[in-house]
């Protein structure tokens, strides 16, 4: 009889082995699975979903995020907020951002970094600004190459955007004119 119980033990533990073997690999290749887009460089650089990274060539950088407005004590309708990721720069809570296309249109977009008030007498975050991106009249050609200059410290600062960007632009300007 003690020998029956030993063989048991003994597929017991091979089972479990093998259980939890299959169960690390199933665990690590979830892992991998959601931690790619992470690693990949060029998913970072493309992302045309709202939220940018622009960086100006001369050592300015933004962070970008393109969203809807819900806050029922302001207007609604698209915002873009922009962080700056340089150390020491600050961003104009007053003056618009102008975004254009190259000569032929230019939009000015009003600056909205009141919105970004925690309390009623607190201070605006330096770092940030935000502006009302709703509606662009005329709405921006589809594949044409655009910029945006924003106002700061170091002076009015000019980023390119990206193909993406564009487009996710024009299309949010297109539907908001339907």
């Amino acid at each position: 009889m003690k020998t029956h119980f030993i063989v048991t033990v003994q597929n017991l533990r091979r089972h479990l082995h093998r259980f939890f073997s299959i169960g690390t690999a199933w665990i690590v290749a979830a892992g991998l699975l959601f931690l790619a887009p992470v690693f990949n460089p060029a998913s970072a650089l493309a992302d045309d979903t709202g939220n940018w990274y622009l960086d100006d060539g001369s050592g300015h950088q933004l962070g970008a995020v393109l969203f809807e407005r819900s806050d029922i004590n302001a207007p609604s309708g698209l915002r873009l907020r922009l962080n700056a990721e340089t150390a020491g720069l600050k961003l104009d809570h007053v003056r618009p951002m102008v975004m254009s296309d190259g000569g032929q249109q230019a939009w000015s977009l009003d600056n909205r970094s009141q919105e970004l008030l925690g309390a009623a007498n607190g201070a605006i975050p330096v770092g940030s600004s935000q502006y009302d991106a709703g509606c662009l009249d005329p709405i921006p050609a589809d594949g044409m190459a655009m910029r945006i200059t924003v106002p700061s410290s170091a002076g009015d600062l000019t980023f390119a955007l990206a193909p993406g960007q564009v487009q996710t632009i024009h299309s949010l300007s297109q539907a908001c004119a339907n």
